[in-house]
């Protein structure tokens, strides 16, 4: 048994202030940005992974990258994106706005390396679902996430700050 927790305020704060997402799409970014945090922070990267979504859905993408440490002691980098259809999006819950399509892990560890890739149907009521029948099927270890986000505000700052915490087990 293995554990992980990660904490993406400040990074994910970064992130969804460069796009102005619908909050079911920000929500969907968000949980995708933690998944890819806690997930590249088990393996032996050596240079990117990369989890996406694909759907014909309103969001018909989300897109996230986790660069590992480029030396001992440095932080990893990450970035997300969401390609959506503005018109499409409704107030019902977060993966109401994807539909039907896949999710997929992509692991390049640069040049000279053959990048693998795993892809998976999109079940479950949540992108942690995914995740994890992803896991189940194609990596066959048995694997849990357990993913808050939320609004949270800092003493002094009025503006409320987008916050993301996760654990995974392995």
């Amino acid at each position: 048994l293995r554990g992980r927790a990660a904490r993406l305020d400040g990074v994910l704060s970064g992130i969804l202030k460069q796009h102005d997402y619908p909050p079911a799409v920000e929500a969907l970014v968000a949980e995708m940005a933690l998944l890819t945090a806690l997930i590249g922070q088990t393996i032996k990267l050596r240079w990117k992974l990369s989890l996406q979504v694909q759907s014909k859905g309103a969001v018909r993408m989300i897109a996230t990258d986790f660069y590992a440490p480029e030396a001992e002691g440095e932080p990893a980098r990450i970035r997300a994106y969401a390609s959506y259809d503005p018109e499409r999006i409704t107030d019902g819950p977060a993966m109401e706005q994807i539909g039907d399509g896949y999710f997929a892990i992509l692991m390049d560890q640069g040049e000279g390396m053959q990048p693998y890739q795993g892809i998976t149907p999109l079940t479950g009521t949540t992108l942690a679902a995914c995740a994890e029948a992803y896991f189940a099927q194609s990596e066959q270890i048995p694997t849990k996430f357990a993913l808050s986000f939320g609004q949270s505000t800092e003493p002094g700052v009025a503006q409320l700050a987008p916050h993301l915490s996760g654990r995974a087990r392995l």
